[in-house]
């Protein structure tokens, strides 16, 4: 088995509190000691990595992408659909990437990713899959221009309990739906949202909710969904009942910036009807959550062009120039993240016992973010997938 001594960093263990220097022991894919510096014993067999003058975290964790999309057409086929997955898979994980959410590719792709890296077919993050997402008929992902089977549309909520079977069936590891859209009221009764959130909460499986006017928000809260995507439009009221629930709301500001950037490009597509409105209250409504202590998490959700599908340091960073500490966004990436997958006990800090997903970077982005941009080391699984150290 092999053994590494990573020496001479400064380690932001996930939780948000200050980085301290520390000695990281990894074996095998497990995280084996966190010892003073220079205290650990490296054997005659072990590798020791050098990386004073670095930052070692927890690996990053993206709750919000779709593996399929990249240019700002649609992929004409499920292949290459694939195709654009594996390279965003193996782009995510270059930049110390190490987890993330699929909440809506068609064909299986996303399924299907997770057990190729899983396997070890294709290098890249871990994928976690939410196969179809779930909306009412007409509703937001069944829109112009998805394709056909991006969303299971259901009416009722018996046809809601068995669109979450179905996707469990194929291989979902959480839920995806969707409770707003274009139209800009609120989709979906509350009496179908519950079904959603009861059946999949009932087979092990979070769901996502996809939730950014205020009815919306108010109904995912009531049927006690497990993460708010976009949270665009909430009110203090709205906010303490996520707090106090422990709901996590993953923000995705900087997609809607990128659109109302570039909205000449974009304002024909209905999809994006509503964005100019969504957009006016987004960063308003992130900063109320953070004042009512709403646990976070972090996510991109860039497409059609809007940026490189790696872009979860530079949502981090509008975060942080949102309001929120940088020890605060680093941990709503790493630990948050991890929480909010239920995979806390494996992943998301850096702890003895822990996976060793591991990046490590030149300089303190508790300091200055942007020191997340200047990799040195990713580590996944205990492998290293990425050296780029001094």
């Amino acid at each position: 088995m092999t053994r590494m001594i990573l020496r001479g960093a400064s380690v932001f263990d996930g939780t948000g509190r200050p980085p301290e220097r520390r000695t990281v022991v990894v074996e095998g894919d497990r995280i084996t000691e966190v010892a003073s510096d220079g205290s650990a014993d490296g054997g005659a067999d072990a590798r020791t990595i050098d990386l004073s003058g670095c930052t070692l975290l927890p690996g990053l964790i993206d709750l919000h992408v779709h593996l399929g999309w990249g240019p700002r057409t649609f992929a004409p086929s499920v292949a290459t659909i694939a195709f654009r997955a594996a390279r965003n898979l193996r782009a995510t994980q270059a930049v110390g990437i190490t987890t993330v959410r699929d909440v809506g590719t068609l064909g299986g792709v996303a399924a299907a990713a997770r057990d190729a890296v899983g396997r070890g077919d294709i290098p890249g993050s871990r994928v976690v899959p939410c196969g179809q997402i779930l909306c009412m008929t007409g509703g937001h992902g069944s829109e112009p221009p998805a394709l056909p089977g991006m969303a299971r549309e259901v009416d009722g909520p018996d046809d809601c309990r068995r669109a979450v079977r179905e996707q469990v069936k194929a291989g979902a590891d959480c839920i995806k739906v969707t409770t707003n859209g274009p139209l800009n009221v609120v989709e979906l009764t509350q009496a179908e949202l519950d079904a959603i959130v009861d059946e999949a909460h009932r087979l092990g499986r979070r769901v996502a909710c996809h939730a950014s006017i205020l009815g919306s928000s108010q109904m995912a809260v009531q049927a006690g969904v497990d993460t708010m995507e976009h949270g665009s439009d909430l009110d203090e009221r709205t906010a303490r009942q996520m707090a106090d629930r422990g709901m996590t709301l993953v923000p995705t500001l900087l997609v809607s910036k990128r659109i109302m950037d570039r909205w000449d490009e974009y304002k024909t597509i209905p999809m994006f009807r509503s964005i100019p409105v969504r957009a006016k209250r987004a960063v308003e409504s992130f900063q109320i959550a953070l004042a009512a202590g709403v646990p976070m998490g972090a996510g991109t959700d860039l497409f059609f062009g809007l940026g490189r599908f790696e872009s979860l340091p530079e949502e981090i960073e509008y975060m942080v120039e949102c309001g929120m500490r940088p020890s605060a966004a680093l941990a709503a990436a790493t630990s948050g993240g991890a929480a909010a997958l239920g995979t806390d006990h494996e992943t998301g800090t850096i702890a003895s016992g822990k996976v060793a997903d591991l990046l490590a970077v030149k300089g303190d982005p508790t300091r200055d973010i942007a020191a997340l941009h200047q990799v040195a080391i990713v580590m996944q699984g205990g492998e290293v997938v990425r050296d780029a150290a001094p």
